[in-house]
């Protein structure tokens, strides 16, 4: 335990540094352009837990889960190539046009001129309809591990770009997992409490993704004209 505690005050691990970055997941999830994937999350877990507080806690636990594993990898190899890679990101200034890009594209996502293929909630029309399972809610939350919504892309650029300039794969793997469970614990909230009224806000589904579509697209070109600028 005592070795534990050195590691944990001398090797850069600050409480207020995983603090700061838990708040940004929850901040990441409740974003305007986040609403459509809470809004399936709360009918996904609604059809699985037919009203059973607990069967809906059971499920957003075990997608949680899933997002966790996910993101502890990604620290993991995100701090242990980061310092490889940083040379040719800062040769190429890549940190100042890649997220605006990513930016200008999940606003053209949520606009419907392009589209990417993403992990769904819905369930394939011809299997019979049956409750959502821990596995199946675990499996399903692995690949949400890396969704974020295209509000939050410069806030998720700046995370891992931090953790890629540590280098420490504990430390990547412990900050992605607070990233992640920031992002949980909204999830957990919209399962149990929420349900009803994400189900009211889902009928501004539409205009909400056409106004975060438009502020990202916005937001990117802005960043990419600074970046250039430099």
């Amino acid at each position: 335990m005592e070795n534990l505690y050195h590691f944990t005050i001398t090797g850069g691990i600050s409480v207020t540094t995983y603090l700061l970055v838990f708040i940004v997941g929850i901040v990441s999830a409740v974003l305007a352009c986040y609403l459509p994937v809470l809004a399936m999350f709360a009918s996904y877990v609604q059809r699985g837990a037919a009203g059973d507080k607990r069967k809906a806690m059971l499920i957003a636990i075990n997608f949680i889960m899933g997002m966790v594993v996910t993101s502890l990898l990604a620290g993991l190899i995100i701090a242990l190539l980061g310092q490889q890679f940083m040379p040719f990101v800062e040769k190429y200034r890549l940190l100042n046009w890649v997220p605006p890009v990513f930016d200008i594209l999940a606003g053209l996502q949520l606009l419907g001129i392009i589209s990417f293929a993403m992990p769904t909630f819905q369930k394939p029309t011809n299997r019979p309809e049956s409750p959502q399972s821990a596995v199946a809610a675990f499996k399903l939350g692995i690949p949400y591990g890396l969704v974020i919504s295209p509000c939050a892309v410069p806030i998720f650029f700046a995370l891992i770009s931090y953790i890629a300039l540590q280098g420490n794969p504990l430390h990547g793997a412990l900050l992605m997992t607070t990233y992640s469970l920031g992002k949980g614990l909204v999830l957990a909230a919209v399962a149990v409490f929420s349900i009803s009224i994400l189900r009211k806000l889902a009928k501004w589904g539409g205009p909400v993704k056409k106004i975060a579509g438009y502020l990202s697209i916005v937001i990117g070109i802005i960043f990419l004209s600074i970046g250039f600028m430099k």
